[in-house]
């Protein structure tokens, strides 16, 4: 198969989930910035998004959203075997876990330590745009730093939340790194859609950045081992000379899980209530009608309040983290009795087993590369 062009870059969240699938699919790639004139002239113009990453396919489908991209990958064959059953349902929901509720340490983490990370990531910036001017790059990196770092209160990142949220992604550290010492990857053997999603944030921000970066290898190094591992192609790590690729929970992941569910679950059933209410307003919408009337291609239903570490916290909700849930329920609609029993257990903390269960007011789409109604 020709090679496929991925536009990213490297500080970018989203990118380094699907770089990782790539690398570890052994799948023959491109890599190339948004500054790129192919991207300008072509890509840009039928992706209709300015959102990195987009991956142009032998095929020539050109597709913009993460989640996307891994479902052109597994249509077309490239992704490898997935699991099956309650442990289908898992990888989906860390999957939407990592893209929307670890955007909150990533971007603290990024944003508010500027002293360490400042100089490393306006070069981050200044890279993806100079094409030969270095000065012109630098401008441009400093004022894109600024406007990324205006995201921070809509995600929910002030100075009376930061406690929580550093509370909260040290205690992941903690047992993904315990988890980390007893098996390669997330659930189990094999890599899967959970483990890419997670790349996304624990690499291209809280693994490279230089404050996280530290953090993460002084409090989690098996954590920051794991990164090395999902950047690579190999199908198994040295340090699990005996583990047979494949799928299996672990009292391990329920950890993992727990703690997981119990951050998401409340914003996801927050979220839900407003998307209830906006589908009545709403209910003549035709079907394919984007969510948006000002063509936000990610709208969010307002703002929704929440616990995290026993600390409240506000954010603006996101329609796209329904999309995501939306699949984790396709899939879990999907399995026999038994299966949803085993996939309520393993979800049973922060009230996602009963979200799995729970009918969308109205189906969400994406389409155009924007979240519309089905």
């Amino acid at each position: 198969m020709p090679a496929l062009q991925l536009y990213g870059a490297p500080c970018s969240l989203y990118t380094a989930k699907v770089r990782s699938a790539l690398r570890k699919q052994r799948v023959t790639f491109r890599e190339y910035f948004a500054s790129h004139p192919e991207y300008r002239e072509r890509i840009l113009p039928a992706a209709q998004n300015q959102r990195i990453p987009v991956v142009e396919f032998p095929d020539g489908a050109i597709v913009q959203d993460s989640a996307e991209i891994l479902d052109h990958m597994a249509n077309l064959g490239l992704l490898g075997t997935a699991p099956s059953g309650a442990l289908r349902v898992v990888e989906l929901f860390i999957e939407a876990y990592a893209d929307r509720a670890m955007l909150r340490p990533a971007m603290h983490y990024r944003w508010n330590f500027r002293a360490e990370n400042e100089a490393f990531i306006i070069g981050e910036f200044a890279r993806l745009v100079a094409r030969g001017d270095t000065a012109k790059g630098l401008d441009t990196g400093r004022m894109l730093a600024g406007r990324m770092a205006a995201y921070l209160p809509p995600l929910g990142i002030t100075e009376s939340s930061i406690p929580a949220i550093e509370a909260q992604y040290l205690a992941l550290l903690d047992r993904l790194d315990r988890h980390f010492s007893a098996a390669p990857y997330l659930l189990g053997g094999s890599p899967s859609r959970a483990d890419y999603g997670l790349m996304g944030p624990l690499h291209a921000h809280l693994g490279r950045d230089p404050f996280p970066a530290a953090l993460m290898q002084s409090k989690a190094p098996l954590v920051y081992r794991w990164t090395e591992r999902m950047n690579a192609g190999e199908d198994t790590s040295p340090e699990f000379p005996d583990t047979a690729p494949g799928f299996a929970a672990s009292d391990t992941l329920r950890a993992v899980l727990d703690l997981m569910a119990e951050e998401f679950g409340p914003e996801l059933r927050e979220t839900l209530k407003l998307f209830a209410n906006w589908a009545a307003e709403h209910a003549d919408l035709a079907a394919g009608s984007p969510v948006s009337p000002k063509g936000v291609d990610q709208p969010s239903f307002g703002p929704i309040r929440f616990e995290i570490q026993g600390s409240t916290v506000e954010v603006m909700s996101a329609g796209h983290s329904l999309w995501m849930l939306q699949r984790a329920q396709d899939a879990f609609a999907a399995l026999t009795e038994a299966e949803k029993a085993e996939a309520r257990d393993l979800l049973s903390a922060g009230g996602v087993a009963a979200l799995l269960d729970e009918k969308m007011p109205r189906r969400l789409d994406r389409q155009g590369n924007k979240l519309s109604v089905a």
